[in-house]
């Protein structure tokens, strides 16, 4: 065997290395995109959890939630009330409002915009306030919220 056929093999040998990294990396990349992506649909999850357990502990909301989920609208909640109802539907909907973003970025897919806390932007409560808080939304995302929930823009707000 000549030093050219050893260099020939070697050649074979460095091109078949080469092949199985450039497949061991594609499956590592593979994983780790899964991976990012569970932890992605998981997040909003884990953020209405934490905004439950921060509002869950609070007396006056937990009696005025009751309410709010039997159908109350924003006139027949005190404006004490309202305040502590509205920073939780504001940090719900702010939820939502990270999850549009990544969708549009497509770290996440539409499927992923229903799930959790879809139902609470049905209660009248959300519809009836849904004029004050889409102030603090950005426009993008109030477009494509109230088409998607049939909220009404024009709905007047008692504050």
């Amino acid at each position: 065997m000549t030093i050219q056929d050893l260099g020939s093999i070697g050649e074979i040998i460095a091109a078949a290395a080469t092949i199985i990294t450039l497949l061991y990396l594609a499956i590592q990349l593979r994983a780790s995109n899964r991976l990012a992506r569970a932890s992605a649909s998981r997040a909003p999850n884990s953020d209405l959890n934490a905004i439950n357990a921060t509002f869950g502990v609070d007396p006056v909301f937990r009696r005025v939630w009751r309410r709010v989920m039997a159908g109350a609208v924003r006139p027949e909640i005190a404006p004490d009330e309202r305040t502590l109802v509205d920073f939780y539907m504001i940090s719900v909907t702010n939820v939502y409002e990270q999850l549009a973003r990544e969708m549009r970025s497509g770290v996440v897919g539409a499927e992923a915009f229903d799930f959790g806390a879809t139902g609470l932007f049905k209660l009248p409560y959300y519809r009836t306030s849904w004029a004050l808080y889409r102030d603090y939304l950005s426009s993008e995302f109030v477009r494509d919220f109230e088409q998607r929930f049939h909220l009404d823009p024009a709905h007047p707000v008692e504050l």
